[in-house]
């Protein structure tokens, strides 16, 4: 799975351009070309850890690689182009493809990022000890790797991580993914960690 990845992906940024440009050459700017192809595939373009954010560096290395190498782009100064090449070649991979290359988010199944962040958490020794009745072992060395962080972790950044995983969490009840018992327990774990240690979140909020 992981060597199909990067073959996909400048095949996805040409299709994500097509679209953006409405099938013409005319010039795009980067920032547009990273929020389309992250809109039109999520899964792909995510940020790691962040799944609600587009990842730009994940769309660099293809533009001024493969893409350009192989002339179906042009770039100059930060703007990017599809060829008369390019439009062909994307046409003719949403010809072959149909609706899988192109299809939006899977409301059905998690992304790929959100797996990762509930695979963690279902490992994580907070949630171990309150699914065994050990709750009040939970430590904040414990909550933190709940999170995936550490108490070094910047605000900012602490920040993000209560945002990833309060969403990873309802992911996983909505979808109620891996399996329903375990995404109602990881629910209840994270409700129990929000409250146990509102306190510490509320001063991580506070500081500069």
């Amino acid at each position: 799975m992981s060597s199909r990845r990067p073959q996909e992906r400048p095949e996805k940024i040409l299709v994500a351009m097509l679209k953006l440009s409405g099938g013409s050459t005319k010039p795009l700017k980067y920032e547009d070309i990273v929020v389309s192809a992250f809109e039109m595939f999520p899964d792909e373009f995510a940020l790691r850890g962040y799944p609600q954010y587009p990842d730009s560096s994940d769309l660099h290395k293809p533009l001024y690689g493969p893409l350009k190498r192989e002339g179906l782009i042009r770039a100059a100064n930060k703007t990017f182009a599809l060829t008369a090449r390019g439009v062909e070649k994307a046409q003719q991979l949403i010809g072959a493809a149909g609706d899988k290359l192109t299809k939006a988010r899977d409301g059905n199944r998690m992304t790929r990022d959100v797996q990762v962040e509930v695979e963690r958490m279902l490992a994580s020794a907070a949630f171990k000890l309150y699914v065994n009745g050990q709750r009040e072992r939970v430590l904040d060395t414990d909550f933190y790797a709940f999170l995936g962080c550490t108490v070094r972790t910047p605000r900012n950044d602490f920040l993000g991580r209560l945002t990833a995983t309060a969403d990873a969490v309802s992911a996983a009840k909505k979808l109620k993914q891996p399996e329903p018992e375990a995404a109602a327990l990881l629910a209840e774990a994270w409700a129990f960690l929000e409250k146990k240690f509102k306190p510490l979140v509320n001063r991580r909020k506070g500081s500069n």
